[in-house]
């Protein structure tokens, strides 16, 4: 699951208009009613160890709530103790760990037919409730980023370079003088990229318009909040509960808005009747939908979600990285002198950021993958739902309906899985190192992944942007290195800000503070 960023603790926050909590007017009788459902309802049993029961009779729902700050320690038990198959208890579901890459490999060879990728997702979010249908039921976004978000990258990153000028200049504090000033990133990151998203994603005519940033941020918050409440509540309960939470009604009112501002922009496309004038994903789904893909609300849910998902993962991916540097300010000048040797060299043009200045950030992209071997956003990847029942060559027979996931922060942190070993130690040179042979030159890339580095996902349902993530990531942290100089405050213990889980997703302290200051006579 994916949660917001400095909403992460908004769940407890909202009030309602007569002045009580959302947490004891609606959270707590759900709770109350997911205890007494949990007791009663019996899992398959699909003769695996199950982790994280502290005595033979702890009730299993105790075992689900745990998980959500215990995730980290629970995964990696299970990795440890049994590796190959485990079964963890999570609110919502039961999911069966698979550590065995032989195992893995099986499912992953598995045709549409017999595996989903996104139900996962969907059943996080409680999608029946949450305006997430269509993304489970059609499959136009992935089309659509892989053949061509992908192969338009070189096209995309001046205009993302673009952008992010004006983003900067919006997003950050003036500091212009000699002092130094504080910056909360989980709240300017996810700005930051939400420009630069809705300028790909819906063009240049609507991307700075505040009433689309707001609607996505609300949505994203809104999404979270309800989806979270509602994966407590039983199915038959749920059209009880839903309408009752203000979240619900003004996620509606979300989508509602989206639909209005997607509306008008097709209109305005079809009036001109231009469409080579727009190079855009909002374009390229009206080319690639089918009649009931390219409904204005099915396109408005599309564009939100994908929002969503390019949003705050990407933003937090940020933070950690920059917070990795400033642990290690050392490599600072080492990166900035490859930044600046990359602009200067025959790959750009005329000291401008192109996609193949961009891939000339060898150390860059290394340190990246590093940071996000050691503080990934997920600790579990690879989620998917089986529509049928599928026995596995170990002869373990996994039901219709079977949750499986990859314990991905327990194998990026395995000395036999790690490549150069030592996962304790943070390496920034570690993948830099390794591309040195000519046969491992693309293997070891930020944006690559495979069965030991899953954190964008693995095989063909591994996630379709993740090379416009990587483009997106190294240009923004580049501008922002080569115009700031960036430290911790001093007096911040640890100065590293710490990570922690929230039901299995990893996240740095959200009150930690950074400080930068304009760095003098540079402009890029």
């Amino acid at each position: 699951m994916n949660y917001t960023l400095d909403n992460i603790r908004a769940i407890t926050a909202p009030t309602l208009a007569n002045g009580h909590s959302l947490l004891s007017f609606v959270i707590v009788p759900t709770i109350c009613i997911y205890l007494v459902y949990a007791l009663r309802t019996n899992r398959t049993k699909l003769g695996l160890p199950v982790v994280g029961h502290r005595t033979f009779w702890e009730p299993k729902w105790l075992v689900r709530l745990r998980f959500i700050r215990g995730s980290r320690s629970m995964i990696k038990e299970g990795y440890e103790k049994y590796r190959d198959l485990f079964v963890l208890r999570r609110v919502g579901a039961d999911v069966v760990v698979v550590g065995d890459n032989k195992l893995l490999n099986e499912i992953r060879a598995l045709t549409n037919d017999a595996v989903r990728s996104v139900k996962p997702f969907l059943d996080d979010f409680t999608g029946d409730w949450t305006e997430g249908n269509i993304f489970g039921t059609s499959d136009v976004q992935t089309r659509v980023l892989q053949t061509k978000l992908t192969p338009n990258l070189s096209t995309l990153v001046p205009i993302v370079r673009d952008e992010l000028q004006y983003a900067l200049q919006k997003e950050l504090p003036s500091c212009d003088g000699e002092d130094w000033i504080e910056l909360d990133l989980m709240t300017v990151f996810p700005r930051i990229i939400s420009r630069l998203v809705a300028r790909v994603w819906i063009g240049p005519d609507r991307c700075r318009d505040e009433d689309w940033l707001s609607t996505t941020a609300q949505y994203t918050e809104n999404l979270f909040i309800t989806g979270t409440i509602l994966r407590f509540v039983p199915k038959i309960l749920r059209p009880v509960i839903a309408p009752m939470l203000p979240t619900y009604r003004q996620l509606h009112r979300n989508v509602k808005d989206a639909v209005r501002i997607v509306g008008e922009l097709v209109a305005e496309r079809e009036r001109i009747d231009a469409p080579t004038a727009h190079q855009d994903v909002l374009q390229w789904l009206l080319e690639a939908a089918n009649a009931k893909e390219r409904k204005i609300e099915n396109l408005a849910q599309l564009t939100l979600i994908l929002s969503l998902t390019a949003i705050h993962t990407t933003a937090l991916t940020m933070a950690q990285a920059l917070y990795d540097l400033c642990a290690r300010p050392e490599l600072i000048p080492e990166i900035r002198a490859e930044i600046l040797n990359a602009l200067q060299g025959p790959q750009s043009q005329g000291s401008s950021w192109t996609k193949a200045a961009l891939d000339e950030l060898h150390l860059f992209d290394s340190l990246l993958k590093e940071s996000q071997r050691q503080s990934p956003v997920f600790l579990m990847t690879f989620n998917r739902i089986l529509p049928k029942a599928l026995t596995l060559s170990n002869g373990v027979h996994l039901p219709a309906g079977t949750r499986i996931a990859v314990p991905q922060n327990a194998i990026l942190n395995d000395p036999l899985r790690v490549p150069g070993g030592d996962p304790a130690t943070f390496d920034p040179y570690r993948y830099v190192k390794l591309r040195k042979d000519l046969q491992n030159t693309q293997r070891y890339t930020f944006a690559m992944s495979d069965a030991e580095h899953m954190a964008f996902g693995y095989g063909k349902y591994a996630c379709p942007g993740r090379s416009f993530v990587a483009n997106e990531i190294k240009l923004v942290l580049s501008q922002l290195l080569l115009l700031y100089d960036w430290k911790f405050p001093s007096g911040q213990c640890p100065p590293r800000p710490k990570n922690f889980t929230v039901d299995g997703d990893m996240y740095p302290d959200m009150q930690a503070r950074i400080l930068l200051r304009r760095r003098k006579g540079v402009d890029v």
